[in-house]
């Protein structure tokens, strides 16, 4: 399949104006400057040329702030805070444990709690987004505004940290609005049709089911049972997704997360944070998210999480308490 940097254009209107008012703006390479004009230059055209000097200067030191500082890699930094938009997935890295966040515009390593760096040169609407080893991602959405081919990218991979991508399925079919790997599978929610669907090579699909879905979580014990947010509420599948069962006085989570054993997290919409220590059978509370969650993750004794206002915070005790590991200026 052809391989891409970055990925493209958002597929509806709407999802276009977030990318364009949240992507970074293009500029001139640093340095570059017109041609000086051969002879000496009139003492009278001085002022103007320090006039525009300066301005040069100004409009520098804008773009270092929208744009960030070149890493000298050919990826593009981000010295400064920046805003998402929305953050629609976060993922640890299996090798370096750095936290990743899929946004409407691309990609970001969050380098600290006023740092995060745009990995790839293009920006693409990311939506499904998971880790499946070191350096090792997998993800779905649109492409960029200024990128071709379909509006949906269906199935795409990094194996680089997500400084490149290729495409290897679904490319225009599918737009994946969540998306985990486990089990030697992968296990996706195809927002465009409604299909809960499982690939063991990432290439062909199995169509499991049709259901209105929101979050998923596939136990990481066992390949047969899933928790999904469904319209009545919380659900469970015993048979890897092609039937589901509500699940009786469970609370009304919208964000899921289920990294080992039968502990899974979950977060409803007023941010309260929930706690199962039965794969979802029983729930308690255990804290408040400090804003409405976009995305919920775990990795080890951490749980992550990404709320209104386009903050990460962290909780190391349980969802009891949290702080914030990234919010923009």
């Amino acid at each position: 399949m052809s391989k891409r940097t970055g990925a493209g254009r958002t597929g509806t209107p709407a999802g276009r104006a977030a990318s364009a008012r949240g992507g970074p703006t293009k500029a001139r390479p640093a340095g570059a400057r017109p041609r000086a004009a051969v002879g000496k230059r009139p003492r009278s055209s001085w002022p103007l040329a320090a006039g525009l000097a300066v301005a040069a200067v100004v409009s520098a030191v804008i773009v270092f702030v929208i744009r960030g500082q070149d890493t000298g890699e050919g990826i593009p930094g981000t010295a400064t805070a920046v805003e998402f938009g929305h953050v629609h997935g976060l993922a640890v890295d299996h090798g370096s444990g750095a936290l990743y966040a899929a946004t409407h515009v691309g990609l970001f390593r969050i380098d600290g709690e006023r740092t995060a760096v745009r990995v790839s040169e293009e920006g693409p609407d990311l939506m499904g987004f998971t880790a499946v080893g070191p350096g090792h991602f997998l993800a779905s959405g649109h492409p960029d505004e200024h990128g071709d081919g379909p509006a949906n990218l269906g199935l795409i991979e990094s194996t680089d940290g997500g400084v490149t991508w290729q495409t290897m399925s679904l490319s225009g079919a599918a737009d994946f609005h969540g998306l985990q790997a486990a089990h030697g599978a992968v296990y996706g929610y195809n927002s465009t049709d409604g299909a809960f669907m499982v690939s063991t090579d990432r290439r062909g699909w199995e169509r499991r089911s049709a259901t209105a879905l929101g979050a998923f979580a596939v136990s990481p014990t066992d390949p047969q049972v899933v928790l999904a947010v469904g319209q009545s509420g919380l659900q469970r599948s015993t048979d890897g997704g092609r039937t589901w069962t509500p699940i009786a006085g469970a609370p009304p989570v919208g964000r899921l997360a289920w990294e080992q054993g039968a502990e899974v997290w979950g977060a409803d919409r007023d941010g309260t944070v929930w706690q199962s220590a039965d794969g979802g059978a029983t729930w308690q509370k255990r804290g408040r998210l400090p804003g409405q969650p976009h995305a919920l993750t775990t990795h080890e004794s951490t749980v992550f999480a990404a709320v209104t206002g386009d903050e990460i915070v962290a909780s190391s005790d349980g969802g009891t308490t949290w702080t914030r590991r990234y919010a923009p200026a």
